[in-house]
């Protein structure tokens, strides 16, 4: 009887820390930059904030859009990179729940995290954000 006790406890105890997790990771927030465009996104990945400058906007509105594109990856990436820390924190790095919450991420980003040099390779034309 003690050992199921015991059990309870711990399974409540880890249920709690879930909870608590999960309102942390609602209040965390991304943010990427990528050649003059600056972009903060909120804790499900949707961007908050857009942020243009004037010199992002001189190579014409195809190099903007994949400007803004990478900036958003990097903000996607930065609220990844913060989840995953704070799994690891709150569970253990080993612990399935990091592992959830990296299939997670990667579920709500539509795409596993990635470094943004090799998002946009300029090799000719082909849709924006494409892989080239």
């Amino acid at each position: 009887m003690v050992t199921m006790s015991t059990d309870l406890s711990r399974l409540v105890a880890q249920a709690h820390a879930a909870s608590q997790w999960r309102t942390e990771v609602d209040r965390l927030s991304g943010s990427g930059e990528f050649e003059g465009v600056t972009v903060e996104v909120t804790g499900s990945g949707a961007v908050s904030s857009l942020d243009v400058s004037d010199a992002a906007c001189a190579d014409g509105g195809r190099t903007l859009s994949q400007r803004i594109v990478a900036a958003v990856r990097a903000a996607q990436d930065d609220l990844a990179a913060q989840i995953r820390r704070s799994a690891i924190v709150t569970f253990g790095e080993d612990s399935e729940q990091v592992r959830m919450a990296t299939a997670g991420g990667e579920q709500r980003l539509g795409r596993t995290a990635s470094v943004i040099d090799t998002d946009f390779v300029q090799t000719g034309d082909g849709p924006i954000g494409a892989n080239r």
